[in-house]
């Protein structure tokens, strides 16, 4: 069944898993920015933390100034920000290559903040390929809670049968299914069908 919009999730599809544990560049930053490494990541672990930040309660710039200021360093939340926005920057050209060629629709639904919302827009050039991306920061909910998929059928116009969801989360797919959505679970097995899900050319 041919979609009318396609809904591609970001880290996981557009942009690659990164190799080894998950936030690798964290074990640099004692060379990077002369922040310790073993702080940060117990920043990071804060109970409830990253889920606020995901669903936009607490901006991740005001986050990351107030763990600074914990720490003895002239390092700026701006700075901090910037870093990590590069570090995790690892576009998966091939797939985007395939969004590029996909004849419809096209949008961006992913769990991350506003400012790596804009990053991706902006920055990596994703903006040239898709109408508008949908981040959780920017609209108070995440996947697979199902207020984000209500959020993109109410902005799109279109019934749930009409959008497609690609991700690599089975939970967010299992979401979408339920409201009636189709869905494509993006993973090593099977990432290669997609250009024929898409009606494109490998």
């Amino acid at each position: 069944m041919t979609a009318e919009l396609v809904v591609w999730d970001f880290d996981g599809v557009l942009n690659a898993e990164p190799e080894g544990e998950p936030f690798g560049w964290v074990a640099d930053l004692d060379r990077t920015l002369g922040l310790s490494p073993r702080a940060f990541r117990a920043f990071l672990n804060q109970p409830g933390q990253a889920a606020r930040v995901l669903r936009g309660a607490l901006p991740l710039e005001r986050a990351l100034a107030d763990w600074l200021a914990t720490q003895d360093t002239d390092v700026r939340a701006e700075a901090l920000l910037d870093h990590w926005l590069r570090a995790e920057d690892r576009p998966d050209t091939q797939v985007i290559d395939w969004l590029a060629r996909s004849p419809g629709r096209a949008v961006i639904g992913t769990n991350n903040p506003a400012p790596r919302a804009d990053y991706i827009m902006d920055v990596m050039g994703l903006s040239a390929h898709v109408e508008a991306i949908f981040a959780s920061g920017p609209m108070g909910v995440a996947k697979p809670d199902p207020g984000f998929f209500g959020q993109i059928e109410r902005w799109s116009g279109l019934m749930p049968q009409d959008l497609l969801l690609i991700d690599d989360n089975r939970q967010n797919l299992a979401s979408a299914a339920r409201r009636g959505w189709q869905t494509f679970h993006f993973d090593a097995r099977n990432r290669n069908d997609l250009p024929k899900r898409l009606g494109i050319a490998p």
